[in-house]
């Protein structure tokens, strides 16, 4: 088990890593979205997914 918490770190940390602009412009409005919507559900958050993918389509590798 001790094994498995040593690989779980460097792994989330690569994975962090391979993030492109478009991924972090939908988390960036999603986060905006619940700080200014502090009691807004998963289900809410996940309706407003397309608007935050026109959002963001600038960033979207073509």
């Amino acid at each position: 088990m001790n094994s498995a918490k040593i690989w779980l770190i460097p792994l989330a940390a690569l994975i962090a890593g391979c993030s492109n602009k478009y991924d972090e412009c939908i988390e960036k409005e999603k986060q905006a979205y619940r700080a200014s919507n502090p009691n807004a559900s998963y289900g809410q958050v996940q309706s407003r997914q397309a608007d935050f993918e026109l959002m963001c389509s600038k960033f979207k590798k073509k």
